[in-house]
């Protein structure tokens, strides 16, 4: 029996404690029930569960690769086949390039692709197999996209940059990060910290997040203490850093929380040292608690989360020197830091989850 509703299929493989995560949360929980029916396919263990506050039905496929569930997915999707509308939301590019296969002669069946970061993730690789699957990653998003039914993209110039190499028409829809749920969040009692001037960095501990160079930055100045709350394969080389440097009376490193937001209210310190961005969530987190933020001047969501791309809150990315000054000029102008927070939160709106739900419910009611 065909349903009425639509059945909106959202392929995430890697379910983690992240932006990502939220952001699909954010937009599941909204969503209308009795118009949706919801089912979230991933191949690992699927950690958004602990953002939901709704039932929606939850597939994991058990694959060591994303390549390795096409056969599985399109089992499950063939059981679809009586249904009157089906959109499958795919997101990430590995995930999305995978969806095409996936894919294959589902007419009945549209295809969302969503870009979470910036083109330049494909600049950056941990070794050369890392490399060579980007490369072929990059040359068969160029291929396939212009085939998907919509690409959207969650930053302006990450959509305008995207639209260049593959000549297809990208839309942009804002992350929903202005979502009030974190003040509740954040009223988790931790252990208290005894340090002035906490600096705060949130993301997962790997080479687009570029801890090192906020590491070095802070390595010649007194008076702060650096909270960095993240887990990844980094977490080593930044512990050998620290000792190496002996930082570790001003740095410690968190890599056990799932609940970060506790620690936005202790900071008087946002730093995002990213080397490319889709939307950072995290920058709108702490403007939200009215902490400070200084990030590097990474492609491609800090600056329209900013309001700027160049000023005290922008760096170049990769300059440790740089960032230091920041953060001088930080310690000794916390006023004008605050007055200029005080005109982002009012831009927050933007991205508040009530108003890009309707933007999706059109999306998705209309392709």
């Amino acid at each position: 029996m065909k349903s009425k509703k639509i059945k909106l299929i959202i392929f995430h493989p890697y379910s983690k404690i992240g932006g990502a995560d939220k952001s699909l949360s954010r937009i599941i929980n909204r969503l209308d029930s009795s118009k949706y029916e919801i089912i979230f396919i991933t191949i690992k263990k699927p950690h958004i569960k602990s953002y939901l506050n709704k039932k929606i039905k939850i597939i994991k496929v058990n694959c060591s690769k994303t390549i390795f569930s096409v056969i599985k997915i399109r089992k499950i999707l063939k059981s679809f086949s009586q249904e009157k509308k089906i959109i499958f939301f795919s997101n990430q590019n590995f995930a999305n390039i995978v969806s095409f296969f996936i894919l294959y002669k589902f007419s009945n069946i549209k295809h969302i692709v969503m870009e979470r970061n910036h083109i330049d993730e494909f600049n950056y690789s941990k070794n050369i197999f890392d490399l060579i699957k980007k490369r072929i990653i990059l040359f068969l998003i160029k291929i396939f996209y212009k085939h998907a039914d919509l690409v959207l993209g969650n930053a302006k110039k990450l959509c305008i940059d995207l639209k260049k190499i593959t000549n297809c028409k990208v839309k942009k829809i804002y992350n929903p990060a202005y979502d009030k749920e974190i003040y509740k969040l954040s009223k988790l009692k931790i252990k208290k910290i005894n340090k002035k001037n906490i600096i705060l960095n949130v993301g997962r501990l790997e080479i687009q997040k570029d801890q090192i160079t906020l590491l070095k930055a802070i390595k010649n100045i007194d008076n702060i203490y650096l909270i960095i709350i993240g887990y990844g394969e980094k977490k080593i080389e930044l512990q050998n850093y620290i000792r190496t440097h002996n930082l570790q009376k001003k740095v410690i490193i968190l890599d056990n929380i799932t609940n970060p937001y506790p620690y936005f209210k202790i900071a008087k310190l946002f730093v995002l040292s990213s080397l490319y961005e889709g939307f950072p969530n995290v920058l709108t987190e702490a403007i939200m608690f009215n902490v400070p933020v200084i990030s590097s001047n990474c492609n491609s969501g800090p600056s329209e989360i900013l309001l700027q791309n160049k000023g005290i809150h922008i760096y170049e990315k990769k300059n440790h020197v740089e960032l230091g000054k920041k953060i001088h000029f930080f310690l000794n102008n916390k006023n004008t830091f605050h007055k200029r927070n005080k005109l982002l939160k009012k831009n927050l709106q933007r991205f508040n989850p009530d108003k890009i739900i309707l933007e999706y419910n059109k999306i998705f009611q209309k392709i």
